[in-house]
């Protein structure tokens, strides 16, 4: 069984965009569909949506405000639906595991409800549910049955264009162009792929179905010792004959994998420092000017995340991408040696932390948002009663009982927020929801609060924070204009009218909020930051109903 799904968005930050459209089916195991989904919905007060986003999905201005579903409202009903639906079950969509499935957890997690759903496990027989990226499928068909896909079309750069609407309509998939960018037409076509797929390699696609659960990656790496791995970059497939050595240190979710053409020796005897330095110099990019005898530095270590269905195959089915002269006894015997040094293997975890933690980019400087907080752990009993207020506050019957729940959570949970102060980001996002639906449920005070933190968080003249802001808004509208002007095929179906439409919508959501933005020193940019969660969150910190505990003087808590 299997439920395709696709999200239309307010942008393309993971974290900050908000699901306006999301359509599901809800298919047998043949692919054909039993029932399905379609629900849209306003925009929330504090999301800015991307000029680059309605223009690509077709929203205008109006659908942001006339649908008759908030958020809220909307992602409750979708988990309603999932949940009503047989489990286990695959969750299918193009290129979702590179983007829908983190937006549709955050929108999940931003609304109180569970956002893991798609890995949970069936209540009864434990068994999970999986996760599968039809364009990863797609890729995999790419390279171990070549010639099985039409792919004529070319991207920009000359290689086979994986556009969905590309992919479809070469392969007897009926798309239309004014179709795309729906939800729904997008999973219908989707679902047509999938069906080519398993038509046209019914072994490969088997076997993407066996890697879309972490229990299937983890019992293909025991049976198989070596194996072939390919992951497709930058237009250009890359596969490897490979061997699994470890996990990175403090990650479960990234196996570390070595090219096995690569002789081990060297790289046995080299401590966690050593084995850093290898894994950075791997990854540089070649120099623009590279000298005559310039060689790029080997690439033994592969990096794949086993909750991202890997492209990982049996050596028996890949002949396809095996090169000539391959030796299967010396890739065992080099499997074998590293499978035998537990060192090397200890010493390679660590080296892969080190390596990542120099590689990724320190954030933004702004103060960090509850919605970031999405891996921030959170203690079983803590959850357990999180779990329950949250559950309460979703069944209310009254936006008066919600506000009420939202105040109590300061009593209801003193000793948890002090040994774990970034469970404040639940009470916050609470405090929207009750702005949102009733304001009138809120105090005077915590009304011209919320809006003051709105107009803090889209008004910041501070365009590097990573959410959408007015500012944000038109550097990227006029970076639009800019590319229409030289008649880039992206924006050739935008005319003048959705532009100035844009530019009217900007300015309307700017006039709303300018009153309640208060701007320390005039243009102190530091100041209309909202603040992280914690103990003592600032007065532009997100409001809710006030906490009993403490004086007004303390400001808007949630």
């Amino acid at each position: 069984m299997y439920i395709f799904y696709d999200t239309e968005t307010s942008g393309l930050d993971k974290n900050f965009s908000q699901i306006l459209q999301i359509a599901l089916v809800f298919t047998d195991d043949n692919l054909n569909i039993l029932s399905s989904k379609k629900v849209d919905c306003r925009r929330s007060p504090w999301v800015v949506p991307s000029p680059g986003a309605l223009l690509t999905t077709g929203f205008t201005p109006d659908d942001l405000k006339n649908s008759k579903n908030s958020n809220f409202e909307m992602m409750q009903e979708i988990d309603q639906w999932v949940r009503s639906q047989y489990w286990p079950v695959i969750f299918g969509g193009y290129n979702s595991l590179g983007y829908d499935e983190e937006v549709m957890a955050q929108n999940f997690h931003m609304n109180l409800l569970e956002p893991g759903v798609t890995e949970a496990r069936n209540p009864s027989t434990g068994q999970p549910n999986g996760r599968m990226d039809i364009m990863i499928a797609v890729e995999a068909v790419m390279a171990y049955s070549p010639g099985a896909l039409k792919l004529n079309i070319k991207s920009e750069k000359g290689n086979p264009s994986l556009k969905l609407i590309n992919v479809a309509s070469q392969n007897g998939v009926s798309l239309g162009h004014d179709d795309a960018h729906d939800a729904l037409n997008d999973i219908k076509a989707t679902v047509g792929v999938a069906k080519v797929l398993k038509t046209v390699a019914p072994q490969v696609w088997e076997q993407m179905i066996e890697l879309s659960t972490t229990d299937g990656v983890d019992d293909f790496l025991k049976k198989n010792k070596v194996f072939t791995h390919t992951v497709y970059s930058f237009g250009k497939l890359k596969s490897i004959v490979g061997t699994q050595v470890t996990r990175r240190d403090g990650d479960p979710r990234t196996e570390i994998l070595f090219d096995l053409s690569i002789d081990p020796t060297p790289y046995l005897s080299m401590s966690a420092e050593q084995l850093k330095r290898v894994i950075l110099d791997q990854d540089k990019k070649p120099p623009k000017n590279p000298p005559a005898n310039w060689a790029p530095p080997p690439r033994p270590f592969y990096f794949p995340r086993r909750d991202a269905q890997p492209i990982l195959m049996p050596l028996e089915h890949s002949d396809a991408v095996i090169p000539a002269g391959f030796d299967d006894k010396l890739a065992e015997t080099r499997a074998d040696a590293i499978k035998a040094s537990a060192q090397f293997q200890k010493n390679l975890a660590e080296a892969a932390k080190l390596a990542r933690d120099i590689k990724t980019k320190p954030p933004k400087p702004h103060t960090k948002q509850p919605e970031e907080f999405i891996d921030s752990e959170v203690s079983a009993p803590v959850k357990a009663k999180l779990d329950q207020w949250m559950k309460e506050f979703r069944e209310t019957t009254s936006w008066r009982d919600a506000a009420a729940l939202v105040t109590d959570f300061y009593k209801r949970f003193e000793k948890e927020l002090e040994a774990e102060p970034d469970i404040r980001r639940y009470v916050k996002f609470a405090g929207r929801i009750v702005y949102e639906h009733a304001p009138e449920e809120l105090s005077e005070e915590k009304q011209r609060a919320m809006k003051s933190f709105i107009a803090a968080h889209i008004l910041t003249p501070d365009t590097d924070v990573p959410w959408m802001t007015i500012a944000r808004a038109r550097k990227e509208l006029e970076e639009i204009e800019q590319e229409r002007a030289e008649k880039k095929s992206r924006w050739e179906d935008v005319t003048d009218s959705q532009v100035r439409s844009l530019k009217l919508y900007y300015t309307a959501l700017e006039k709303e909020y300018q009153p309640f933005f208060k701007s320390a020193a005039n243009d102190n940019r530091s100041a209309p930051r909202v603040a992280d969660p914690s103990p003592a969150p600032p007065a532009t910190n997100d409001p809710a109903p006030p906490d009993p505990k403490k004086t007004v003087n303390d400001g808007p808590k949630p």
